[in-house]
């Protein structure tokens, strides 16, 4: 911002008349010049934009001079005496003229001499505009009437009225507020001969009649303070500021505002008299008084002061903050004004300070300064600070030969003043309280240690009474946690006039003390409850080894007594083979060549086995540093030497068991893939010798390049990563995981293994620190596929031929059962009779069997390759009928009778001969191993279970031992009782049918109680 746009705004701020020409004026745009400096002025942006440029560029290149009419120049660069109303035409950027009503008013100084001038333009309406226009003027207007109306309002809250003189017309104008400080009712007309009657008579009067004369006559503009009588009599203080209004150098109007300060004024006078009232008991008390304006460094001193340091107020005349700071000693100057500044910062409410200060004698004497910030600017910057000054000088000096003399004692002391701030303390007192680095003097102890609680300051206070206290031993909380403890005593000191002056307080930190006196306690009952309670043996031996005391622990470990233990000496109950090196280590603990012994050793117990124990042994000495006793500990450690033996045999057998793998290959590696273990099998497999490989070569070396980037390939396409090299073999086991897969190892001498191999990580506390490979080889394995393969082959040619097989034996069977039948017919033609003969019957019954029983066999052959697409809905009900007709006369025989409880509604997905040869040899089953010893049956009935149909065929037998032919049930010619007829093909034959068709068969069986076979069959829903 610019010097003098920026006094533009103040000038703005405290003058309402620039605020009216404006609103009224400037409308399109303001300028401020400095006619001093006359390239120097400030332009608003409205302006510019009025005559069409943009502001931005205009304010930094260009003057109004070189775009305004020739013609005009010069009028617009006069200095107007008063104010001046005129035309101006300017170029607008767009082309053409653009006609601008000027209106300037010259700004003077309290001389009456114009320096600055503001102008103020508004455009100018031609006959050719456009009513719209007229209508954007007419909208300005609107808005400074807004403007205005605000104004009024604001002029209302402040009490500030308005009034105008018109000398041509010999008129005088109150606004409303005018009127109202004079109380005067709103229809009163004021008089321009009368109204001067309104000042009190005497100097107020007198200076407004001669100030609103030289305004007149010389354009003088004025701002009083002037107290008046209203029409009620009452005296009201009033500020009144008046402004020139000239045309052709003659005074044509004067307008100003009236402000009604009564208020503020009475303030003042208050606060002037109260300030009168305390100066004069601060005369009483020989104190100087100072104000400071911070802000211009004014000061204002009383006599006092000036007496105080051997001057009169004249003598030091001009007086400033500079006065002060050229007497104040240097050294004093830093700490009172880091103390002022924290009074400037807010952080303490009130100053106050020591210091040396230069008396007219050439001595230094001591001032105690105290004061206060009483008032701020509008920023929150310190504005004004009123203060006193005492002498102490001689108040310094008793306290300087305290000072001294607790400086130089040895105990912890310290001195304070009545406000418990430090004046001296001695070097054993700051050791005390940490306080080696810290500036104290003049600190107040509370801020200090501000976790003192109100007990101690009751105490402090007391003291300042006159009372003292002292205790032996008092315990502190410090601000720390940390726990302090003092032996202390408080006593007042007295100034020469037998007032307290302050307090002095011994202490005596006996801290280490308590905590020796602590320590002992706490170690004697934690020894005593640590030897009783521990999990180790602890024992208190004489110089002889004899047991002193011993605890329950070792008593056990050994299986003694206590009475019995402390009846011998620890060289009884020490193996015979570890005793000398013992009694050397004790010899040397007692000649005092070291302070403590460590040693594993065997003890014998009481029942003759041996332990193993790890021995410490340490003395304690009296004060004449003679042996008392000795303490030992004593760990059992037998279960873990046990452990030590078993885990080096348990190496020892890996390590076997490693180097004997002769087929096996073994490689271990560190984490960068250096190979670290290469067995015996690695050296057989590979042909490489131990030496040849270990921490020389990787894995790398034994495999085929082509494999590794092919894995390598894989994996980072898998894991969208990049794996190569050695990272192939260990990414798995890097996630935590292993890798099993098939490899080629390539041997020293150039052939190719394969092997399957299994990577795993090693680790080591949960971190990876190497990576174990064991590879099998599998070239046989390799080779029984090839033969598998082969065999597949065989089996396939073999399948062919059963299904030409199955072509001629169902050819030949369709052949020889047509002959069959052809003869049972010329029979019944021949013999007709015979046709109601049962056996007849029966015959023609079987031979129909067989020709259907062909028909499906030939089905199943033509759908061996074809099943699922082949399956029918059948009726399973009606299958069971047919299948019991077929072998009621084997039933008749055997003596069975069989039940038929399927739901005739249930249908099931199968194919008709499957179907009916299952059921068919399970029903014949159920009748072969029947039993003699109750009446037969077979039970047949069905459930739904899912997508199946379960077929339940229970009989009540002589059942199976499921627990010795479970495994063998359905197996080709696997038979379970010595029945003559049993083959051991039809349950293998109808397990494969059952699965053939999608289902399965489950057994339920007990030796001599019968057996249930449940069929599953897919379920044909209606």
């Amino acid at each position: 911002m610019s010097y003098l746009k920026k006094e533009f705004y103040e000038l703005l701020k405290t003058d309402i008349s620039i605020f009216d020409f404006i609103q009224e004026w400037g409308s399109d745009g303001i300028s401020y010049r400095d006619i001093e400096q006359k390239e120097k002025e400030w332009i608003s942006s409205k302006f510019w934009s009025t005559i069409g440029y943009d502001p931005q560029e205009m304010s930094n290149n260009t003057s109004w001079q070189n775009i305004i009419h020739p013609e005009d120049l010069k009028k617009a660069s006069a200095v107007p005496v008063n104010e001046v109303d005129t035309i101006l035409r300017f170029n607008h950027k767009m082309g053409g003229i653009t006609s601008l009503r000027y209106r300037a008013m010259p700004i003077k100084d309290n001389e009456g001499n114009t320096f600055r001038i503001l102008s103020g333009h508004t455009k100018i309406s031609h006959q050719e505009e456009s009513h719209e226009q007229v209508a954007v003027l007419k909208e300005k207007t609107g808005s400074r009437i807004k403007a205005k109306e605000f104004l009024e309002k604001c002029n209302q809250a402040a009490r500030i009225g308005y009034w105008e003189v018109d000398l041509l017309n010999q008129n005088l104008y109150w606004s409303d507020m005018t009127k109202e400080i004079h109380e005067a009712p709103q229809n009163y007309e004021p008089d321009l001969d009368t109204a001067i009657n309104f000042y009190k008579e005497g100097e107020y009067r007198d200076l407004i009649t001669t100030s609103f004369g030289l305004t007149v006559s010389k354009g003088i503009p004025y701002d009083h303070e002037l107290q008046i009588k209203t029409l009620n009599g009452n005296t009201r203080w009033v500020r009144s500021i008046g402004q020139a209004v000239f045309s052709e150098d003659v005074c044509t109007r004067i307008y100003g505002t009236f402000q009604d300060i009564t208020l503020f004024k009475e303030a003042n006078l208050q606060l002037t008299q109260e300030k009168e009232k305390l100066l004069s008991v601060l005369e009483g008390t020989n104190a100087g008084t100072w104000e400071w304006n911070i802000q211009t460094g004014e000061t204002s001193y009383n006599e006092l002061w000036a007496n105080i340091i051997g001057y009169s107020l004249n003598e030091l005349k001009p007086i400033s903050i500079q006065t002060w700071i050229d007497l104040v000693h240097p050294d004093d100057l830093i700490l009172s004004n880091e103390k002022l500044k924290d009074c400037f910062d807010k952080k303490t409410e009130y100053y106050h300070s020591e210091y040396r200060i230069k008396h007219k004698n050439g001595h230094w004497i001591w001032i105690l300064d105290k004061g206060k910030i009483i008032s701020w600017t509008d920023d929150d910057k310190p504005l004004m600070m009123f203060g006193t000054q005492y002498d102490i000088t001689e108040q310094k000096k008793i306290i300087d030969r305290n000072i001294v003399f607790i400086e130089e004692t040895p105990t912890a002391i310290a001195m304070f003043d009545t406000k418990m701030c430090y004046l001296a303390s001695s070097e054993k007192w700051k050791v005390d309280y940490s306080l080696e680095d810290k500036v104290i003097i003049g600190t107040s102890h509370y801020d200090l240690f501000p976790e003192i609680g109100e007990e101690w300051k009751q105490i402090h206070e007391k003291c300042l009474k006159g009372v003292t206290d002292k205790r032996d031993e008092d315990k502190f909380v410090r601000k720390d946690g940390r726990i302090q403890w003092l032996e202390w005593e408080i006593k007042p000191w007295y100034n020469d006039n037998g007032t307290v002056g302050g307090i002095i307080m011994y202490t005596a930190d006996i801290t280490a003390r308590k905590k020796t006196e602590e320590q002992l306690r706490i170690s004697e009952a934690a020894f005593r409850g640590n030897f009783e309670n521990a999990a180790i043996g602890m024992a208190l031996l004489d110089e002889k080894g004899k047991w002193l005391k011993v605890n329950h622990t070792l008593c056990t470990m050994l299986g003694f007594s206590e009475e019995e233990l402390m009846n011998q000496t620890f060289q009884d109950i020490t193996h015979p083979a570890d005793l000398e090196a013992d009694l050397k280590l004790l010899e040397e603990l007692v000649k005092g060549n070291r302070s403590f012994y460590h040693m594993e050793k065997r003890y014998i117990c009481k029942n003759g086995r041996i332990i193993n124990i790890i021995l410490a042994a340490s003395l304690v000495r009296n004060e004449n540093n003679e042996p008392l006793y000795f303490i030992s500990q004593i760990i059992d450690i037998t279960p873990q030497k046990k452990a030590e033996q078993e885990l080096a045999d348990t190496i020892s057998k890996i390590q076997g068991l490693i180097e004997s793998s002769t087929q096996v290959s073994i490689i271990e590696t560190d984490i960068n893939g250096i190979i670290t273990t290469f067995n015996k099998g690695s050296e057989n497999l590979l042909g490489y010798k131990k030496e040849e490989i270990l921490f020389h070569q990787t894995p790398l070396l034994i495999h085929l390049k082509k494999e590794i980037e092919t894995r390598a390939n894989e994996l980072s396409i898998e894991h969208n990563e990049t794996v190569e090299g050695f990272d192939v073999f260990t990414h798995a086991a890097n996630k935590g995981d292993y890798d099993t897969r098939e490899w080629t190892y390539v041997k020293k001498d150039g052939t190719e293994l394969p092997v399957q191999l299994t990577v795993t990580a090693v680790k080591t506390d949960g971190n990876i620190t190497g990576y174990l490979g064991i590879a099998v080889d599998i070239s046989y394995i390799k080779k029984t596929e090839k033969e598998i393969q082969s065999l597949l082959h065989v089996t396939k040619d073999q399948n062919e031929r059963l299904k030409n097989f199955a072509h001629i034996v169902s050819h030949n069977l369709r052949s020889h059962s047509g002959n069959i039948t052809m003869m049972l017919d010329l029979l019944a033609f021949e013999h007709p009779e015979l046709s109601e003969n049962e056996f007849i019957q029966l015959l023609n019954t079987a031979s129909n069997n067989l020709k259907e029983t062909i028909t499906h066999l030939n089905e199943v052959v033509l759908m061996n390759n074809s099943i699922a697409e082949n399956l029918q809905n059948l009726r399973l009900y009606e299958f069971m009928e047919n299948t019991i007709r077929n072998i009621s006369t084997i039933a008749a025989e055997a003596d069975v009778t069989i039940y038929n409880h399927i739901d005739p509604t249930i249908s099931i997905q199968a194919i008709p001969a499957y179907l009916e040869s299952i059921l068919l040899n399970f029903i014949t089953n159920g009748i072969k191993y029947r039993t003699a010893e109750r009446e037969s049956f077979v039970k047949v009935y069905c459930t739904i279970t899912d997508d199946y149909v379960v077929v339940h065929i229970e009989d009540n037998g002589i059942g199976i031992n499921m627990k010795k032919n479970r495994g063998k049930l359905f197996g080709m010619y696997k038979t379970f009782h010595t029945n003559e007829d049993a083959r051991g093909i039809g349950l293998f034959i109808t397990k494969n049918q059952v699965e053939a068709i999608g289902g399965k068969i489950e057994v339920e069986s007990e030796e001599n109680k019968g057996t249930t076979f449940k069929t599953y069959f897919k379920y044909e829903k209606d």
